[in-house]
């Protein structure tokens, strides 16, 4: 004995085949003989010749379609708004490859290396400093455009492909942290970025204090930079301050060989959309000056004369590098290499930081 339900209502019935189920539903619910009758028993339908129906006790559901219904069903076209499970599946694979892609910037109209890079940006919400983004307060949006265009620099890009770098999450720093931070030293300074589990995840300070603007950009890239020398080396020393000093010559070096290949964004240089136009396009007598007026201004004095030589140096070898000149003295190696090709990234870093020892100098409280 098997409960017949439809619709709300039930009816007891027994039989011993499918059919004879069949016969009993449309007798006791009034169906139509042109009425398509399916039997579904604890979520299994029942097929016409399925034995042991006779054995069948509990609940079976009728699910009951009229012929005319049907057949406009079967005849209906698909509506192109709602799509299909494989439209499905090749949609989400199309959103995952994305993902995976390196987006093009809209400043430069380039993207990262394909290797060496950032693999993921992170923003902070509004609700996480409590202001909503208004006419004063940038949205996350442009937090995002933000971190995408220093990810996509070209200068930036450079330096991750020649140091082989490959930074899981770029991230937009908590200003409330940052606020919090201040409060606890005490000592007036700014958080303006940090670096956890060397290049793991690196965040930048990238509004202001009052939280109505982005901070200037060329301070954002040479932040940036100073985190991604982190990954190599954690404490402030000589060693430290070498390799920053090598990354900012070459992040203005790109910079002066795009302005001198003619390239142009919109009618202007990359130089000049990084705001570092007068720090690099006179010629690299103003990019020593600049990185090193940099680490004075940001150390001291004694630093600056300490990374003196190694910035000169290295200002040679890349030029030597733009020139076609891969044979050359490699700051700190004290000696002649033969092909950079034959080097890693990692290598080349060794040998060009080899000489660059001590522990001499601490930074301002001002980056991670």
């Amino acid at each position: 004995m098997v409960t017949l339900m439809f619709r709300g209502r039930s009816q007891d019935a027994a039989a011993a085949t499918v059919d004879e189920l069949i016969h009993a539903a449309r007798a006791a619910f009034d169906l139509p003989e042109d009425t398509g009758i399916r039997l579904v028993h604890k979520g299994k339908q029942l097929v016409v010749g399925d034995a042991d129906v006779h054995a069948l006790s509990g609940k079976v559901l009728i699910m009951a379609t009229a012929s005319a219904a049907a057949a406009e069903v079967n005849t209906a076209r698909s509506d192109p708004t709602v799509r299909s499970f494989e439209a499905e599946d090749r949609e989400e694979a199309r959103r995952k490859a994305d993902k995976t892609e390196s987006r093009v910037s809209t400043v430069w109209r380039t993207s990262q290396d394909p290797q060496f890079k950032f693999t993921r940006i992170q923003v902070v919400s509004w609700q996480s400093f409590g202001h909503r983004p208004g006419s004063t307060t940038p949205h996350a949006f442009a937090a995002r455009e933000l971190l995408e265009r220093l990810a996509t620099d070209p200068g930036v890009v450079a330096c991750m492909r020649a140091r082989e770098l490959v930074v899981g999450s770029l991230g937009e720093m908590d200003p409330i942290d940052d606020r919090l931070m201040k409060a606890k030293r005490g000592e007036g300074g700014d958080l303006l970025g940090y670096n956890t589990n060397m290049g793991m995840r690196i965040d930048i300070k990238l509004r202001t204090d009052d939280l109505s603007g982005f901070m200037p950009y060329p301070q954002l890239v040479e932040t940036l930079l100073h985190e991604l020398c982190h990954n190599w080396v954690g404490p402030h020393n000589h060693l430290f301050w070498t390799l920053f000093a090598q990354m900012r010559v070459e992040y203005l070096h790109e910079h002066m060989r795009l302005a001198a290949q003619g390239v142009l964004i919109g009618g202007q240089t990359t130089a000049a959309l990084a705001g570092v136009h007068a720090d690099c396009v006179g010629g690299t007598r103003l990019i020593a000056e600049a990185v090193i007026g940099g680490i004075a201004r940001e150390v001291g004095p004694d630093m600056a004369r300490a990374v003196e030589h190694a910035v000169h140096e290295h200002i040679a070898f890349m030029d030597s590098e733009s020139q076609g000149t891969r044979r050359g003295v490699v700051l700190g190696s004290g000696g002649t290499l033969g092909s950079m090709d034959q080097l890693s990234g990692v290598q080349r870093l060794a040998v060009a930081a080899g000489g660059a020892n001590g522990d001499s100098g601490s930074p301002a409280a001002t980056r991670g």
